[in-house]
C-alpha cells in the first residue's frame, strides 16, 4: 500500500517536473526586463513556473518526504515533526537541511511579493530558478534511492 502511494507520488510529481521544467527552459533563454512584466503571455509563463514550482515544494514537504522515508523503514509512521524528517533526509544524504531552509525562504518572498516592484520580482524569480534547481536534485536523490 504505501509503496503504491509512493509510485502515484512519482507519476505526479514528474509531472508536475515536466511541466514546470518547460516553462524554466523558456525563461532562462529571455532577457528579462521591466517590460516584459506588461506582456500577458510572459508573465502568464512566469506565472505558470511558479505555481508549479510552489506545489512541487509543498507536495515533496507534505507529502514525499515522510512516505519515501517511511517506505525505506527510517521512520514507523508518518506523523513525525518536519525538523526530524529533515535530519533523518540530510543524514541520508538526501539534502542539506540549509537548502530547505533556503527553499522556504524562496517560497515565502513569492508569496508575499509586491507584484509592481521589478527589483523584488526579480529577485525572487531568480531565487525560485535556483531553488527548482535544488528542488530537481533533492528529487533525483530520493529516486535513486528508492
Amino acid at each position: 500500500m504505501n509503496k503504491e502511494i509512493l509510485k502515484e507520488l512519482f507519476i505526479v510529481l514528474d509531472k508536475m517536473f515536466t511541466s514546470c521544467q518547460i516553462d524554466y527552459e523558456e525563461l532562462r533563454v529571455i532577457e528579462i526586463n521591466k517590460e516584459l512584466f506588461d506582456d500577458y503571455k510572459f508573465v502568464r509563463i512566469v506565472n505558470s513556473f511558479l505555481f508549479n514550482y510552489s506545489k512541487i515544494q509543498d507536495k515533496m514537504g507534505a507529502k514525499l518526504f515522510r512516505r519515501f522515508l517511511y517506505v525505506i523503514n527510517e521512520i514507523d509512521n508518518t506523523d513525525i515533526p518536519m525538523i526530524d524528517i529533515l535530519n533523518i533526509l540530510e543524514k541520508r544524504d538526501i539534502l542539506r537541511r540549509d537548502d530547505w531552509e533556503y527553499l522556504r525562504e524562496v517560497r515565502n518572498n513569492l508569496a508575499h511579493e509586491y507584484p509592481l516592484d521589478f527589483n523584488e520580482r526579480m529577485t525572487n524569480l531568480k531565487g525560485a530558478f535556483n531553488g527548482f534547481e535544488i528542488l530537481q536534485q533533492i528529487y533525483k536523490n530520493i529516486k535513486a534511492k528508492v
